[in-house]
């Protein structure tokens, strides 16, 4: 979706609003929804394993010394291309006038290229060939998710919409857990891994175009994409609008505490749990999978339990500030006691405070915006506070450890204390209990 002003999104000339942009009245069918979810799980699927999995293990095999700095460097970079690449996409989509639609060819290339993307990744030999792979791969999933996303307001009436995007949402979770499993418990394979992901995405998302219809958008009926007036309206003063401030704070810091820590999983069990001298035979990958699923299982549940009491006490806050305090608690325990069992409870409390922190901090969100009339330039810039950190912490964290000779201890007790700093952020919140 668009991050500009509504009066920037005015017709052109005195013609009725195309069916394009009109709100959504029809029901969308049950297929209709599954074949959205499908299409959601899918994109995850090609991205979070490649990140968790795969991307370690290459570059570890490349440089085993700096590896941690290595992978920081990789990360980053592509986060950051992430962090540009999906509103700018978002604002493109919502002016493609083709006959196809506004979202579909992005779909369809995004499948295309990402799937070459992956390609690249799987055949990269050295640390540069992988930043320019992953960096590929962020820009064109992104294509996808930008696309797919905005789907849900073009299609989907208010009605429904409520259901229906709580099971598309539950894509990224599941996403991750399934191609964690995948590729670390069922194939185990590194080519193979590549050659799946490649063929999952062409498979279930080149179909998905052909059965997606759209309505047209009129050429010209909206004012072409200007990066200048995008950027311009792409701001919130944080003095005029103090809580909305104080949100987006809170919620960087405790992005940032938990993605410090949670990007070097799979570096963690080898060099600090020793992972493979506990459990001769299996692989890091089959731990970080069984760690994972623990992981999902307790934020898929904490979402939902967190979400219905958060909303039956009518309390925001307090909800967010246990759930910082439970993901601190989770990382310190991580740093003090690199034990397997500790980690299998650390990884629950994780899941237990991230899920809950991702429901309630959003409904928190929601209810101090700025202007309903431009909730998705907003909400659009609220998410900046959810990639950006994804491309400082990795950096961060391989600087840290590169400094203190691999240190997980300083490496997460380091997150622990970001991811609490961001609990205490929430207090300044006035409008909202």
């Amino acid at each position: 979706m668009a991050d500009y002003p509504l009066s920037s999104l005015e017709p052109t000339s005195s013609q009725e609003i195309p069916e394009a942009l009109q709100a959504p009245t029809q029901p969308v069918s049950k297929g209709f929804v599954a074949a959205l979810t499908a299409a959601n799980l899918v994109i995850w699927i090609s991205v979070l394993p490649v990140l968790q999995l795969l991307l370690p293990e290459q570059v570890g095999a490349i440089d085993a010394v700096h590896k941690t700095l290595n992978l920081g460097i990789v990360t980053s970079i592509g986060a950051f291309v992430s962090l540009l690449a999906n509103p700018i996409v978002g604002a493109l989509s919502d002016r493609t006038s083709s006959r196809l639609g506004r979202r579909r060819p992005w779909i369809l290339a995004g499948a295309l290229l990402s799937a070459l993307a992956l390609a690249l990744l799987w055949k990269a030999t050295t640390i540069v060939a992988l930043v320019i792979g992953w960096s590929l791969m962020q820009l064109f999933s992104n294509f996808l998710q930008a696309a797919a996303t905005a789907i849900v307001p073009d299609r989907i009436p208010a009605s429904q919409r409520g259901t229906i995007t709580g099971l598309v949402s539950m894509s990224t979770p599941l996403g991750a857990i399934l191609g964690v499993i995948l590729i670390g418990q069922v194939l185990k394979n590194f080519d193979i891994s590549y050659l799946f992901l490649i063929a999952l995405v062409l498979v279930v998302l080149l179909p998905y175009t052909f059965f997606l219809r759209e309505k047209v958008l009129p050429k010209g009926y909206l004012p072409p994409f200007q990066l200048g007036t995008f950027l311009k309206n792409f701001w919130i003063n944080p003095r005029a609008y103090p809580d909305f401030g104080w949100a987006w704070l809170a919620r960087f810091i405790v992005m940032l505490g938990y993605a410090s820590a949670t990007g070097y999983t799979y570096y963690y069990l080898q060099d600090a749990v020793h992972y493979t001298q506990l459990f001769p035979g299996q692989t890091i990958a089959q731990g970080s999978s069984l760690l994972s699923l623990f992981s999902v299982v307790f934020l898929i549940l904490s979402t939902i339990v967190g979400g219905m009491l958060s909303d039956r006490f009518q309390r925001r806050k307090l909800f967010v500030i246990v759930a910082s305090v439970i993901i601190a608690l989770a990382l310190f325990l991580m740093g003090f006691f690199p034990s397997w069992p500790v980690v299998i409870v650390a990884t629950c409390l994780q899941g237990v405070g991230f899920g809950c922190y991702l429901a309630v901090d959003f409904v928190l969100v929601t209810l101090v915006l700025p202007s309903e009339g431009d909730r998705g330039k907003d909400l659009g810039i609220l998410n900046i506070a959810n990639s950006l950190p994804q491309s400082l912490a990795p950096l961060l964290a391989g600087i840290v450890l590169s400094l203190t000779h691999n240190s997980y201890f300083i490496l997460f007790v380091m997150a622990g204390l970001i991811a609490l700093t961001g609990a205490f952020l929430v207090q300044p919140i006035r409008s909202v209990r």
